[in-house]
């Protein structure tokens, strides 16, 4: 039973339920519907099996031991990317249980979990308000896994994995952003070492990382897509400076600068002019954790819980039948949420390739955390719109945080537009243009 349950006595708002099934039916069914003509195995069961549950139940249980409301603070004012002193020790504490290489197979030291069980570790995480995997264990080292050399192997997936290195991913610049393709950060190979001109933004972690993820033109003279290959580049190295930019939500990201960066022959991943496919491949590591619903739920229960005890003018709030009503949708809409983040790691395991049904996913959740953000303003009026900080803040200044994230939730991981895009020409095959 969702958080909406228990509003009144434990009753549901079953008409409210209702009409909120009946306007998302439509987006579900056809989500479904895709999933199922996608697939070429039998239907989908949205139902956990035996195993699954006993991992989420083992998950569920690691967080209750290891997370409280002081690391779920730090985590969300750190924008869930940072390292907190507490952030740090739960981190260790993943690490020390042997969930570091949560995805990694078996002979990489990893437990080789399926991607419906990457997908219940994500959401329970979230959910809780902990700090995720970062993305140098989810997204690098896959990669490095799948096109690196046996020596770039050994020389960086150890390293990685005792937590030694940290990276962060260098693709966007100010001119190419959505097209990557059109990027001018250079490197120039000369002798035994590149040497890299150009710039960066939304480097986000740049400004703690030890080495850089980056997409750089190695051939100038190549068709766009063609001349572009991954480098790695110790952020320690002569030429690289790092300048904070603050967004909206009051986190830190970064422009990185490279000036005659002069980087080994061998930190060149994979094959040369090859990098806009690596960097793509990155991406698809993320696909489980982009879709994730866990923290637009959190927020919402959050919303719920200041609902069910707040009194306005001498009436509940939770008597408001516009009230009651608004917060049923958003319950069906984080549900269909789930399901939608579900089926793409069902295709996964199936070995599909669900780019039309995570980018599905991503644009559902991004945009349902604005209508949750949305929705709890309204109902909590001004004081739901306060900083944690004051003392007068309702659902602990979460709406008016949830808020100002959104939008950055809306293009970060590919903007919904390009994700629409996606949708249609890989989805249902219609035209590129």
């Amino acid at each position: 039973m969702g958080p909406v349950a228990g509003l009144r006595g434990g009753s549901r708002p079953e008409a409210a339920v209702l009409r909120g099934l009946r306007a998302a039916r439509g987006a579900a069914l056809a989500s479904f519907a895709f999933a199922t003509w996608r697939a070429s195995v039998s239907a989908m069961d949205y139902e956990l099996d035996p195993s699954e549950r006993a991992w989420r139940d083992e998950v569920r249980a690691f967080i209750s031991e290891h997370v409280d409301d002081a690391l779920a603070d730090e985590t969300r004012q750190r924008g869930n990317e940072g390292r907190g002193p507490r952030a740090q020790r739960f981190l260790e504490a993943l690490k020390e249980r042997g969930w570091w290489g949560l995805a990694w197979p078996p002979e990489y030291g990893g437990l080789g979990k399926t991607a419906v069980e990457q997908w219940i570790f994500i959401d329970e995480i979230e959910s809780a308000g902990a700090p995720m995997l970062p993305l140098t264990v989810t997204s690098v080292a896959p990669t490095i896994m799948r096109v690196g050399s046996e020596e770039q192997k050994r020389a960086w997936l150890p390293r990685i994995q005792e937590g030694e290195i940290e990276f962060a991913l260098g693709y966007s610049e100010a001119e190419a952003g959505t097209d990557l393709a059109s990027l001018r950060t250079r490197a120039e190979l000369e002798g035994d070492h590149w040497v890299l001109n150009g710039h960066k933004m939304w480097n986000t972690m740049a400004h703690t990382a030890t080495h850089n993820w980056l997409a750089v033109r190695t051939e100038p003279d190549a068709p766009k897509h063609k001349g572009i290959s991954i480098m790695i580049v110790p952020m320690d190295a002569p030429g690289v400076s790092v300048q904070p930019i603050w967004v909206w939500p009051g986190l830190r990201t970064n422009a990185l600068f490279l000036d005659n960066v002069r980087v080994p022959r061998n930190h060149l991943i994979g094959e040369r002019g090859m990098g806009f496919y690596y960097a793509a491949m990155a991406l698809n590591f993320e696909r489980l954790a982009i879709g994730s619903v866990g923290m637009a739920r959190r927020h919402f229960r959050a919303l719920v819980e200041e609902v069910r005890t707040r009194v306005v003018d001498g009436r509940p709030l939770r008597d408001e039948p516009w009230v009651r009503d608004r917060l049923a949708r958003l319950q069906v809409d984080i549900e269909a949420a789930s399901m939608l983040g579900l089926e793409t790691a069902w295709a996964l395991d199936r070995g599909g390739v669900p780019a039309a049904e995570s980018s599905m996913a991503k644009i559902f959740v991004s945009e349902l955390s604005q209508r949750i953000a949305d929705a709890g303003c309204e109902i909590l009026g001004l004081d739901g719109q306060l900083h944690p900080e004051e003392p007068r803040a309702l659902a602990g200044g979460r709406m008016q945080w949830l808020y100002r994230l959104s939008p950055m939730l809306a293009f970060g991981g590919g903007t919904n537009e390009v994700q629409r895009d996606i949708i249609g020409f890989m989805g249902y095959g219609l035209p590129r243009k």
